[in-house]
């Protein structure tokens, strides 16, 4: 699923398609171009099967591949939502274009046609002319209007002979959802009377699509017929069930045997949620078991934990209800001053702070672990990908540099307190990050495939804590 841009209906159309197909018992599995946790828990809220990250820049094409074969194995193939516009990323080789062409897919090109009809046509024979080859299968056109308005473009298309016209989705209050400074709101965060509306919505929209021309595009159907409960998830439901199928997804992966039983804690509730799934097979490989847990609900760490990884999400957006979970907090702060082995990622990092910047001097805290508070701009810190060496903390037991990407409109305060920085960029040799005791934090998140001897030197930190 490719677009002119973001904002394109990219997510929309990827959901409706994915349901569409859920619904003639084409159980694909969804995957998501470049650095990206939102828009796929969005593609796992309809599926329930954890959507990858599939990224040139973090993977080579021929371990692209094999990756992308191996979660579609017994499946009848997977779905690939586009990241920015088709050609974006061209420079550095991560574009969607390049992507599809690794994997030898076919593009569904999702254009929104709001304000214009024929125009349609011309835009797309610009997309097809400008790199060539491309394997278009069709257009699918977001916001459209009248049953005239589709008409329109699909016959400007069919004048040109240019790909048809695959399907609509209409403007329609209900096929939205709400967005924030970091992108979509969570699945299910509209409540459940406007949650179920849209599910509707996108199940009604798809009974219009060219499902003959689609389904050339995959498989066989899936052998369950038993389906999927149509009915929405509410939000502490949803990420209950993520954790379910996170377990049960990554169950019969490769594991390496160990005398020890390695366990590291994972923070995922509202608050924290943007992980990449192939950092579950590095655990995996790695010999390392998670143990999910709450820092909103649980009032104490799981038992037994060798290490704990806080990863980014939206704890500014919940600060009273972490600020009000005092037992947990503590026992959170004790862990780190014990010296065993946490990472924190962006708004892990932030949840390890005294937290906000208040105006009225405000003495709230969060964990209180780095003498830091943080405050929200308007306007994007940082953006962009990231190559990291360790310069401190545990880390450092790795050989060479891990890839990540940064993506923050924070900022920290504090003065006083001399700590060591956790990495420093290969790019400029600029430092990223903190360390103390035995806790790495920075706002990077780190896709651990890209190199295995730094999760290597994550287990090796834990085994000296079990």
């Amino acid at each position: 699923m490719a677009g002119l841009g973001s904002g394109s209906g990219k997510t929309i159309t990827t959901m409706a398609l994915l349901a569409g197909l859920l619904e003639k018992n084409y159980r694909v599995h969804p995957f998501k171009c470049g650095p990206d946790f939102i828009d796929p828990r969005h593609h796992e809220w309809i599926t329930g099967t954890p959507a990858g990250n599939l990224d040139l820049f973090f993977t080579d094409p021929q371990a692209l591949r094999e990756r992308f074969d191996r979660m579609i194995e017994g499946s009848p193939g997977g779905v690939v939502e586009g990241v920015m516009g088709i050609f974006d990323g061209s420079e550095r080789g991560t574009s969607t274009y390049d992507i599809a062409r690794s994997l030898e897919l076919p593009v569904i090109l999702v254009l929104s046609a709001q304000g214009m009809a024929e125009t349609v046509a011309a835009v797309v024979k610009g997309i097809l002319s400008h790199r060539q080859p491309m394997n278009v299968l069709g257009i699918i056109a977001t916001r459209t209007g009248s049953e005239r308005h589709r008409s329109l473009i699909s016959d400007a298309l069919e004048a040109e002979s240019l790909p048809p016209l695959l399907g609509v989705l209409p403007r329609n209050d209900s096929l939205s959802l709400p967005e924030r400074y970091l992108g979509l709101a969570y699945p299910g965060e509209q409540g459940d009377e406007k949650t179920r509306l849209f599910r509707e919505s996108l199940f009604a929209a798809t009974k219009g699509f060219d499902w003959d021309r689609i389904l050339t595009a995959f498989g066989d159907p899936s052998r369950d017929e038993s389906g999927r409960e149509d009915r929405p998830e509410d939000t502490q439901g949803f990420y209950h069930s993520t954790r379910q199928r996170v377990q049960a997804f990554y169950s019969n992966a490769p594991t390496r045997r160990s005398r020890r039983t390695l366990r590291v804690g994972v923070a995922l509730d509202e608050a924290f949620w943007f992980y990449y799934p192939e950092n579950w097979e590095s655990f995996s490989r790695a010999g390392i078991q998670i143990e999910f847990y709450s820092p909103l609900r649980d009032r104490s760490l799981p038992k037994g934990c060798h290490g704990l990884y806080l990863g980014g999400g939206y704890p500014e957006r919940y600060f009273a209800e972490l600020a009000e979970n005092i037992p947990f907090l503590k026992e959170m702060r004790s862990f780190c001053l014990s010296g065993g082995p946490v990472y924190a990622e962006c708004g892990g990092m932030l949840y390890l702070t005294e937290g906000p910047l208040q105006q009225d001097n405000d003495p709230s805290s969060l964990v209180g672990f780095f003498p830091f508070r943080y405050s929200l701009g308007e306007r994007l810190k940082r953006l962009g990908y990231a190559e990291l060496e360790a310069s401190s903390g545990f880390f450092t037991g790795s050989r060479g540099s891990i890839r990540g990407h940064l993506f923050h409109y924070s900022r920290l305060t504090g003065e006083g307190t001399v700590i060591d920085s956790a990495f420093r960029h290969t790019a400029d040799n600029r430092p990223e990050g903190f360390t103390r005791n035995g806790v790495v934090a920075s706002y990077a998140h780190l896709y651990f495939p890209s190199n295995d001897s730094w999760m290597e030197a994550w287990a090796e930190a834990l085994k000296q804590n079990s």
